[in-house]
């Protein structure tokens, strides 16, 4: 099981799970409120949060657009 740090603009939350890295993004979207704002792309890397300053070659990136229209949300 992997244990992924995820963020995105004022999201960020560790899940720990077996699912794989989109779907674990689709998951994480639930967990926004109304306080939170998303960036353009959702980093997720088992070291830590990364952000669009701080990712590398390891981070894994993905679209926020993906992810919220994937969930309906677009």
């Amino acid at each position: 099981m992997a244990k992924y740090y995820i963020q995105s603009g004022s999201l960020q939350l560790i899940y720990s799970t077996s699912q794989s890295v989109f779907d674990a993004c689709r998951t994480v979207l639930w967990e926004c409120n109304e306080n939170d704002t998303l960036d353009e792309y959702f980093y997720i890397d088992e070291r830590g949060f990364r952000g669009y300053v701080s990712a590398d070659g390891d981070t894994m990136v993905v679209p926020s657009i993906e992810v919220m229209e994937a969930e309906g949300w677009v």
